[in-house]
């Protein structure tokens, strides 16, 4: 008898319950007010609380008061649709896990990528000297700003081939070493150029000719674009892992800028560094920071994530004070 009363119990606790997980779902796909904290960006934000860093260009489509996905500030007020949140249920299953590459993809006893994709792009690249392959163009409708699926004119002295994919990036920027400044004649003289940095904007698809005009497609953007922005090579994005053995280096040399010109820099903020490949640097590198004035107190310390031929990025690991350009790392 008690076996029995067992049994119906266990069914009409079931049943119970396939009318109570309706109405959970429902209470889980109310709008959520999220307030930024420092380091946030919109993917962390879409990785933890939508269990998918993938959703983030909905998150930023969904709240119109963020202009760019990578400019987002502590205490700013952001909404976390409903419909978004419902993502993360499926009819009463668990909550979708935050996807993760297989562990036989990750290098032996690495847990996690030093930077997202979403910051390894935004933080560009250098080069020693830039060309671009081309550029937007205005479209006949006076549209100044694209974005994903919009259709673009490119123009270019070379041939860009149908169905290939390029970069779209902001031109060049030529970035010098603040600290290697001297006066000449009574003129500031910039006397050491680290290169030619290029912002990533989005990716582009030639889809062929309209007209005598190269034709585009926008088939993923970053920020927004614009004409006048370049063309650049497409070449495939790795994220960067931390070796299992971190190096420290006997490389010294100064912080030349700090990504968006964010000033001053502080923990988890991106900064660019005058030495590279060339020099000996290579990915997950650790370096101390140290104060470019006398006593050159230690600021902190950072660890590089992407290596030029003469430059390096980094993402500041731990900081004691604010960094700034002009800033000295070494070992």
């Amino acid at each position: 008898m008690k076996r029995r009363l067992c049994v119906r119990q266990v069914i009409a606790l079931s049943v119970v319950a396939i009318f109570l997980i309706p109405a959970a779902l429902k209470a889980e796909t109310k709008d959520v007010d999220y307030t930024i904290k420092k380091g946030d960006t919109l993917w962390t934000i879409s990785s933890g609380k939508l269990k998918d860093p993938l959703l983030w260009p909905k998150l930023w489509k969904a709240n119109s008061n963020v202009h760019n996905p990578h400019l987002i500030f502590p205490d700013q007020k952001i909404v976390i649709p409903g419909d978004l949140l419902k993502d993360g249920l499926r009819s009463g299953k668990k909550l979708v896990p935050v996807r993760k590459l297989s562990s036989r993809y990750l290098p032996s006893g690495t847990a996690s990528p030093i930077v997202s994709r979403e910051i390894l792009l935004d933080s560009g690249y250098f080069s020693r000297s830039f060309v671009p392959l081309g550029k937007i163009e205005s479209r006949t409708d006076d549209k100044t700003l694209f974005g994903n699926g919009d259709t673009i004119y490119v123009s270019s002295a070379a041939r860009l081939i149908p169905d290939t994919k390029y970069y779209i990036g902001d031109r060049a920027e030529a970035v010098y070493n603040p600290a290697g400044k001297k006066e000449l004649a009574g003129v500031l003289v910039k006397n050491e150029l680290v290169g030619y940095l290029v912002k990533i904007k989005g990716t582009l698809q030639i889809t062929g000719e309209e007209n005598g005009k190269t034709k585009g497609l926008i088939i993923e953007n970053f920020k927004e674009i614009k004409p006048g922005d370049v063309i650049i090579n497409y070449y495939p994005i790795t994220v960067p892992y931390a070796p299992v053995v971190e190096r420290k280096p006997a490389i010294s040399g100064v912080i030349v800028g700090i990504v968006n010109r964010r000033m001053p820099a502080g923990r988890e903020d991106i900064v660019y560094i005058n030495r590279g490949s060339a020099q000996g640097v290579e990915v997950g590198d650790l370096f101390t920071i140290s104060s470019g004035i006398r006593p050159h107190a230690v600021k902190g310390s950072i660890q590089i994530f992407s290596v030029f031929d003469d430059a390096s990025v980094a993402i500041i690991k731990k900081t004691e004070r604010e960094v700034v350009p002009g800033d000295t790392f070494g070992n």
